[in-house]
């Protein structure tokens, strides 16, 4: 009874996902002036990550049974309630993504491949049985709402502005069923370089009994759930290994590091300089700078790149026969986060390390390939998407 009562459920959220309702457009975008604004921080203040919110957010409801989604609303940025029955707060029905805005060389505000995370958050709300959206006219939304914040870009190098967009359901209902109501929200927070004082490269902790997303599964959704239940992995790295992030396994097969796709740069064993990264198979998230990395290496033409399995037992055997040139997490947060070592069944790996620049040179090549397109010196590539003038 409870196979099929759950499989009516995946019907209804897949119709409800699926059912005929107008998008919001960026042409009906309403906005209201917040009263009191914030005093923006010195131009030396020390950004931490999502320390200080901006003025403003984008606030976009939607109801079924009342025509669908709301026209979208830049308002002041302040807090909403909640019913203690809301299914969010019950049930986690709730996606996100993470992305940035930043002043190019050229004074533009500029954004870097929004499209791919509209994407992926159209991909977790049809996942959750939340509505479609048109990730365009998100896009022309969001540009709205930098450009009114974009005095909190801070100007300074490898400094930006954090964009997290989220949906979340707004039925107010104890009992699990496809949803009715949600809202999509987007705040900013002006951000710092994530490593101020230059690469801390970071020890990894594998545990072999737990693990974070199955085949089939929801691994490769930016959602909620995935994430909360990966704190005890971290916490229990920490206080036997002292270890920074977990590097998640699967039957022995590599998948991700923390909250980030995992690449190893090694001389394969038919001796091979060879980037991998676990393939996507339903366990990995679907990363923009995954997939950014995996295109400027292929265009680099200089080393074989691949997506596809490999187990931690070859990782270990590169690592003793001292194949393994780096490795790396990558993200929107990071860019790249270097890894100097990596402990499985309390054996210490090591993964070579520039002592001076604490990161291997692909490292540092890729993030200052990234970073050349996303503030600008890398003129007109169509990663980078214009905003507007500072």
């Amino acid at each position: 009874m409870q196979i099929i009562e759950c499989l009516q459920l995946q019907v209804l959220a897949f119709k409800q996902y699926n059912s005929p309702s107008k998008h919001f457009q960026k042409k009906d975008l309403v906005i209201h002036k917040a009263q009191h604004l914030k005093e923006k921080p010195q131009k030396d203040f020390a950004y931490t990550f999502g320390g200080i919110s901006t003025d403003y957010m984008l606030d976009i409801d939607y109801d079924a049974d009342n025509g669908g989604w709301k026209n979208p609303v830049i308002k002041a940025n302040e807090p909403f309630m909640l019913d203690p029955a809301n299914a969010t707060l019950q049930y986690s029905i709730e996606c996100f993504e993470g992305m940035k805005a930043y002043i190019t060389v050229d004074k533009k505000v500029a954004l870097f491949r929004p499209d791919m995370n509209f994407k992926r958050m159209n991909t977790s709300h049809k996942q959750l049985g939340l509505p479609a959206f048109d990730g365009d006219q998100m896009t022309e939304c969001l540009k709205e709402l930098v450009k009114i914040e974009k005095d909190w870009i801070p100007d300074r190098p490898m400094h930006s502005l954090y964009i997290r967009p989220t949906s979340i359901c707004m039925d107010n209902k104890l009992g699990l069923s496809s949803v009715k109501k949600c809202k999509t929200f987007v705040v900013l927070c002006p951000v710092g370089p994530y490593y101020p004082r230059g690469f801390q490269p970071v020890k990894l902790y594998c545990d072999t009994q737990i693990v974070r997303a199955w085949p089939q599964g929801f691994g490769d959704k930016k959602i909620g759930g995935n994430y909360a239940p990966a704190l005890k992995t971290q916490r229990k790295g920490h206080e036997l290994h002292g270890a920074d992030q977990a590097l998640w396994l699967l039957h022995d097969y590599v998948t991700e590091v923390g909250t980030m796709n995992f690449f190893v740069f090694w001389k394969n064993e038919q001796g091979e300089d060879e980037l991998i990264t676990p393939p996507l198979d339903g366990t990995i998230l679907p990363g923009v700078t995954r997939d950014s990395i995996l295109t400027i290496c292929r265009n680099k033409n200089q080393f074989k790149v691949s997506e596809k399995p490999f187990k931690i037992q070859e990782l270990m055997k590169a690592c003793t026969e001292k194949r393994v040139y780096e490795a790396f997490g990558a993200g929107t947060a990071a860019i790249v986060s270097p890894v100097k070592q990596f402990v499985y069944d309390n054996v210490n790996y090591e993964i070579p390390i520039d002592a001076q620049s604490g990161a291997g040179k692909l490292t540092h090549e890729i993030l200052q390939t990234i970073t050349d397109i996303q503030y600008g010196r890398t003129k007109g590539h169509q990663w980078n998407i214009e905003v507007c003038n500072i």
